[in-house]
């Protein structure tokens, strides 16, 4: 009864980066959605023009046979290959779950756009994010990309340290 009012989360958003912090906010994700019967969207934003990136680290580290094709293969195949995996760990929990993949320039300006835009397109209710802290003391240790999304979305944060 006392939960009646409770709307609760529909859309959760789960920006994956390719880093263990991005994908530690996996299981605070799954438990929201699980709480509020939610779909989760995983996104990633990738540079197949810049394709050497943390992804193609983390693909070999979950799969070390894949670390002599990871060189020869598209970067969009592995990134469907990467967020399958996720998928997976996300959907063995009984959650709904969809991939957003994005090929485009990795700036913190475009990041932070490109995920507004999915926000907005998704009807996204909920953000949870990781945070990196790589921007010191002054930005009170939050990422920078984590920094300009509170400024600029309108949806509930969750930041995971």
């Amino acid at each position: 009864m006392e939960n009646e009012h409770i709307q609760g989360f529909k859309r959760i958003l789960l920006p994956i980066d390719g880093s263990r912090a991005s994908e530690n906010t996996l299981r605070y994700a799954v438990s929201m959605a699980i709480k509020y019967n939610a779909i989760i969207y995983i996104a990633s934003i990738f540079s197949s023009k810049n394709p050497d990136s943390l992804f193609k680290k983390r693909i070999v580290e979950m799969n070390p046979n894949l670390s002599k094709e990871v060189e020869k293969l598209p970067i969009m195949y592995l990134m469907e290959t990467y967020h399958g995996i996720l998928k997976n760990a996300i959907s063995s929990n009984e959650v709904d779950v969809k991939s957003v993949l994005i090929d485009d320039e990795i700036t913190t300006k475009s990041v932070v756009r490109l995920l507004g835009d999915v926000i907005v397109k998704e009807k996204i209710d909920l953000l949870i994010i990781s945070s990196h802290g790589k921007t010191g003391l002054k930005k009170l240790k939050l990422g920078s990309v984590t920094e300009k999304l509170m400024e600029s979305v309108r949806i509930p944060i969750m930041c995971i340290k």
